[in-house]
């Protein structure tokens, strides 16, 4: 295991290609994203994908986040990107909001979610857009703990949780009172809200179920 510290705001190029050969050999790494800590590890890697879930000791079942560099790689990933979708992508991207799509078939059937979805977020993080660049495609974003307990907000605590079973560490300090990303479902007829977060986006949802009570919104 490697463990590399790198300014966030001005992260240097040996870091970020350190990170990005790890995770495009399949390898699973640690690194600060714009909300908290992460585990992260190529979408089409579905061996990394599965590991990411032993670490966490998470249900595989279980639906991923990946982050894109930029909002228009949803285009492909996604089987249809509708009218709501491209409305919250055009106001919020980059920005702390995840959206579910219909994944399309590039996507791996067994990386995806329930009804064959894939979840995405496009950062607004120096850092992370730096290594998504590098990497190029879609990465799996989880957050850096145990299933059930709180998010790793330093790298410190990364390797307390993890050790040496990750292949690589990038500490760019603490992420003190990161919020999660706000969560919507556009891969039906209606949005769901599922999860609050760090935005507030009832507003523009129009017809929405909110997933948080079971309530209409």
């Amino acid at each position: 295991m490697e463990l590399i510290r790198i300014d966030s705001a001005a992260p240097d190029e040996r870091a970020l290609r350190a990170a990005a050969e790890a995770v495009l050999r399949g390898g699973v790494i640690a690194f600060p994203t714009d909300t908290l800590y992460g585990l992260g590890c190529s979408l089409f890697d579905v061996s990394a994908v599965e590991m990411v879930a032993r670490l966490k000791r998470r249900d595989p079942s279980l639906a991923v986040i990946s982050l894109i560099p930029e909002p228009r790689q949803a285009y492909g990933l996604a089987a249809e990107v509708n009218e709501v979708a491209e409305r919250l992508m055009t106001r919020h991207w980059p920005g702390p909001l995840s959206l579910i799509f219909r994944a399309a078939p590039i996507v791996p059937p067994r990386v995806r979610g329930a009804g064959g979805t894939v979840a995405l977020r496009c950062p607004k993080d120096t850092l992370c857009q730096r290594l998504l660049e590098r990497i190029g495609g879609p990465v799996v974003s989880s957050s850096a703990n145990l299933s059930g307990q709180p998010p790793a907000q330093s790298a410190e605590e990364v390797l307390r949780v993890f050790g040496n079973q990750l292949d690589l560490v990038l500490d760019g300090g603490p992420r003190a009172g990161g919020v999660a990303s706000t969560l919507v479902d556009v891969s039906g007829a209606r949005p769901r809200l599922l999860r609050a977060g760090a935005l507030e986006v009832a507003a523009e949802l129009g017809d929405f179920i909110d997933a948080r009570s079971g309530a209409d919104g």
